[in-house]
């Protein structure tokens, strides 16, 4: 790979992995600077999971504002990535981990033996594509786990329900999942 190419991955790799940090946080000041927001678009798929969408950048900040009165973190780890200097994107395979506040937690109820009904792993693929520098996503097209987003949309009702009771107020949400 010549040395421009080369640049252009790092550039893209880097690009990807600070947009993909901003889950473990779920704070968008993190990612801002990698954000193209006026042309930032993210869509969730598959269709059959009839999840809300595309977000531009403002509806995915409330999104993230939703998930940070409900979880600590969301923290994704990259397994695989494939980055495509010629689209300008990266195309990641990733797991996560649902961290909920403790005041959310509802019990432990119908987890399996020996594991936190809390505890959430997902599995995702991203397709990130990003502007002609590299250095900011433009597109975002995340398909989940369709199985994995059904326990979890009953978590987060769950959580929601706890929360709404420890608060006296109703929880509005950006995406149901």
């Amino acid at each position: 790979m010549d040395p421009v190419s080369e640049a252009k991955v790092s550039t893209l790799l880097a690009t990807a992995a600070t947009y993909l940090g901003v889950f473990a946080t779920l704070d968008p000041d993190s990612i801002s600077h990698v954000i193209s927001e006026k042309k930032y678009k993210h869509a969730f798929a598959p269709a059959s999971l009839n999840l809300p969408g595309p977000f531009d950048w403002a509806k995915f900040v409330a999104h993230l504002a939703h998930l940070r009165g409900l979880l600590r973190g969301f923290p994704v780890r990259a397994k695989q990535t494939w980055p495509n200097p010629s689209l300008n994107q990266v195309v990641v395979w990733a797991d996560s981990l649902a961290e909920f506040h403790e005041e959310v937690k509802d019990g432990d109820g119908d987890g399996e033996e020996g594991e936190d009904m809390w505890e959430f792993r997902g599995e995702y693929m991203w397709v990130l594509t990003m502007d002609t520098s590299g250095e900011k996503v433009e597109q975002v097209l995340e398909f989940l786990d369709s199985k994995a987003t059904d326990r979890m949309r009953a978590l987060m009702a769950r959580a929601s329900k706890r929360k709404e009771e420890v608060e006296g107020k109703k929880v509005k949400g950006v995406l149901d999942i």
